[in-house]
């Protein structure tokens, strides 16, 4: 009986987790389509201030997409776990 309590527990805890990392993960990707939109010239290009701060900026920009990606699996992947335990 005290084992089964632990594992709804834990399946507790990853649902809150993942309930939190989902709209953190929408929101980097709203962050990023943001900047990307901020740096377009007249003619629909990007446009940097020089190569350094074009490096940056993938550099950046690349982390904060690939970690919300990571997120949103972390996130999905609580709320699978939450749903196994709750109804087996």
């Amino acid at each position: 009986m005290e084992w089964e309590s632990l594992m709804m527990g834990d399946a507790e805890i990853a649902l809150m987790f993942s309930l939190v990392a989902i709209p953190l993960a929408i929101w980097l990707q709203i962050w990023v389509r943001g900047r990307k939109l901020k740096r377009r010239n007249q003619s629909g290009l990007e446009e940097f201030e020089g190569t350094g701060w074009a490096f940056m900026s993938i550099v950046v920009e690349g982390t904060a997409i690939i970690g919300g990606l990571m997120l949103v699996i972390l996130g999905t992947s609580g709320i699978i776990k939450y749903i196994l335990t709750f109804y087996t």
